[in-house]
Formats: structure tokens, sequence, C-alpha cells
């Protein structure tokens, strides 16, 4: 009996450990990837254009390895694969928390020039709210007043510019609107915004004339003629006109 206990007690620690051993197969994990590793894959990634791909493995990176330098790069180039793929206030959004949460980094010239990106790249015509078009100047100047050695300065600058000048446009654009309907006073003061606010403006001259004929008839209103918009910009030194 006590040889019969015996075994029974080996046959049974045998196929409990068995069944540990197996358990222990089965519920083995798969070994974490390295930060670097999930950096390579999420550039990758990027390079290939798969940016919602790219997004998780960075996102995936920062969530595993949250103080590592591999995720301070993963929390850039997470805004920069949402900007490459047109998500352009999403991307936004995170290069502003990136640029709070590391106002020192050396890599924050870049960020700024990006936050001008995503303005510049939600404009919209002459016709519409500027309001995008205004905050790509207000970056591109915080760019340039911060970190005027910045390599990207000179494109900053031309993108500056074509705002500025659509930004005219647009004034101009609405002052011959409110012209042509009889609301002198409206009209001279956006053709005053354009003269002190951009100077260099293509147009200035047939500005100056709007000015003068906005003038003339708010000093004189019953001598005013029938609203007529001026002749085209060839005629403008004419001085029969």
């Amino acid at each position: 009996m006590q040889r019969y206990a015996f075994l029974s007690t080996c046959v049974i620690t045998a196929m409990l450990f068995s069944l540990t051993a197996g358990c222990g197969w089965f519920s083995k994990k798969k070994p974490e990837q390295p930060p670097e590793t999930l950096v390579q894959e999420g550039m990758k990634k990027l390079r290939k254009g798969k940016y919602e791909d790219a997004v998780d493995a960075f996102e995936k990176l920062k969530d595993r390895y949250p103080y590592s330098d591999e995720a301070l790069l993963a929390s850039l180039k997470v805004a920069d694969a949402k900007y490459y793929n047109k998500k352009y206030d999403e991307a936004l959004l995170d290069y502003k928390e990136f640029e709070k949460l590391h106002p020192t980094n050396q890599i924050i010239p870049y960020v700024i020039y990006q936050q001008g990106m995503c303005y510049y790249r939600q404009r919209s015509t002459i016709d519409r709210d500027p309001t995008y078009t205004v905050k790509a100047v207000q970056e591109y100047r915080r760019l340039k007043e911060r970190y005027p050695q910045y390599e990207k300065i000179s494109k900053a600058e031309d993108y500056m510019d074509k705002c500025l000048n659509e930004l005219a446009d647009h004034e101009y654009y609405v002052g011959e609107f409110y012209f042509k309907n009889k609301h002198y006073q409206a009209a001279l003061e956006r053709f005053a915004i354009i003269e002190q606010e951009y100077p260099d403006y293509l147009k200035m001259p047939r500005v100056k004339q709007y000015m003068a004929r906005c003038e003339d008839i708010l000093a004189n209103p019953v001598k005013a003629e029938p609203p007529m918009l001026l002749k085209p910009f060839s005629y403008l030194f004419d001085a029969n006109w």
C-alpha cells in the first residue's frame, strides 16, 4: 500500500509539472521590441507614405518607453506623419504640445516652421475668411524674430510674402465690393488698411485712387456719381483719367 501510494504521488506530481510547464509555454509573451526597433519601424512606414501605420508605431513607442530619447523623437514624428497625411489641425495640436513641453529643444525652430505650414496649407481664397493666412504670417514672423539663422528662413519669408499679398488682395476685394455698393466709408477703411499694413502692394496706385474717390464722395455726398469700378490697371497713369 505504501509503495502504491508513493507511485500515485509520483504520477500526480509528474502530471502537475507537465500541466504547469504546458501552461507556461502557452502563456509565454512575445519579447518587447526595443525603442530603437520601434523608431526604425515608424520611420520606415513614414518614408513609404503609410502615415497611419507610422503614427501607430510611434504611439506604441511613446506608451512603452515614455521617458526614452526615442519617445521624444516619436512625439515629433507623430506630428509629422499627421501633417504629411494632410491632417493639419491634428498635426498643429501635436506641434504646439511638443513646443509647450520642450521649449528649449534644438528642434523648436522646425516645430514653429511646421506650425506655420499647418496654417499655410489651410488658407482659402481671397473672398473667404483669411484667419489661417493671418496665423501663418504670425508663425513665420515669430520664427524670423526668434531664429533668424534657421536654415528654412528664406522659405518662410517666401511663404510669408505670399500670405501678405493674399491678405492685401482680400482687403482690396472687400474694399472694392463696398465701393461698388456705395458703402464709401467702409470702402475707405479697407483701402486705408492696405496703405498702412501692405505698403509694397502691387495695386497701391489703384488703392490710392479709390481712397481719393471715397474721400471726395464722402465730402460731397450730393455730387456723388453712380458707383463704378476703376478702370483697368493699364489706365492708372493716364493723366486724363
